[in-house]
């Protein structure tokens, strides 16, 4: 069964998206793992990296996309994999072999479509709360399903808690939480943290950081080491990774869609060198 693996951060432009997609395209490659990514975000910028625009808009038309999958299963048990896209991506092995990676591709409709579940939940005056967590407990189910369909699923949340970014933490075996080393980050990663491991911040604390569900990780980070009082305090109360993603414009280049197939270091240039050291320390968290 695939191990769930969650990228969160209740802070948006912190680079979810792109670290999901490094995550699959290291884990696919290197690791030579089937990769599923699910993508939970209606901005879709992974699904955009992975596809390329004329690809999602024909998903979207053909509606194979994560609202038509939860949305459907509202009324019927299709199964996951009709909405899944298969061998995505724009990256090949050493000896050009097209990476294991499939797509269940983010959707527009995605916000609206909670909100019509919730509606659904809250027919016959059911609280709004109890509707709420039904809503939750329909997505966490829903997501279960992807478990049979590779060895890694790469959930790619959106920002703030939302009812389907609750049950993907919920459901996550780990959840990475990349942060921009500023203030802002400081709350936001304090305000997740206690939401992924169902705790009070003083129970949280009291938590050794090795017993926790998730792993921060620093990124954009800037050259000059001004950034280093943020990550240190961050790295006080939280478990973080001593990899650091740096502010590259490698790294962001690699994050456009070629429609032809290129190796890691061929994408990635001076970028593949942070992006391998991800890699190998995360293989010490994700057993698969």
């Amino acid at each position: 069964m695939g191990y769930f693996l969650a990228v969160a951060n209740r802070k948006g432009g912190v680079g979810k998206s792109t670290i999901s997609v490094m995550l699959a395209h290291a884990f696919a490659i290197w690791g030579g793992k089937r990769v599923l990514l699910i993508d939970l975000d209606a901005q879709s910028n992974s699904s955009l990296i992975l596809t390329g625009n004329a690809h999602w808009i024909e998903a979207q038309k053909n509606s194979r996309n994560i609202a038509a999958y939860i949305e459907d299963r509202m009324y019927g048990q299709n199964p996951i994999a009709d909405y899944v896209l298969k061998g995505v991506g724009d990256i090949e092995t050493d000896d050009a072999r097209p990476a294991t990676i499939d797509l269940l591709p983010g959707s527009l409709q995605f916000e609206d479509m909670q909100d019509e579940l919730i509606s659904h939940y809250s027919r016959h005056n059911t609280p709004f709360r109890q509707a709420k967590a039904r809503c939750a407990e329909h997505f966490r189910r829903a997501l279960q399903f992807a478990a049979p369909l590779a060895d890694l699923i790469v959930l790619d949340c959106a920002p703030g808690i939302s009812n389907a970014t609750q049950a993907a933490l919920r459901l996550a075996d780990q959840v990475i939480v990349p942060f921009r080393p500023d203030s802002v980050s400081e709350f936001a990663v304090d305000k997740i943290s206690m939401i992924i491991e169902g705790k009070d911040p003083e129970a949280l604390h009291a938590t050794p950081h090795n017993e926790r569900r998730y792993r921060c990780l620093a990124n954009y980070v800037r050259p000059g080491g001004q950034d280093q009082v943020f990550i240190d305090t961050i790295a006080a109360d939280h478990p973080t990774l001593m990899t650091q993603m740096p502010m590259s414009g490698d790294l962001a280049n690699a994050f456009f869609w070629s429609p032809e197939r290129q190796t890691l270091e061929e994408k990635y240039t001076t970028a593949l060198e942070p992006m391998a050291a991800l890699y190998r320390e995360l293989t010490a968290y994700v057993p698969v």
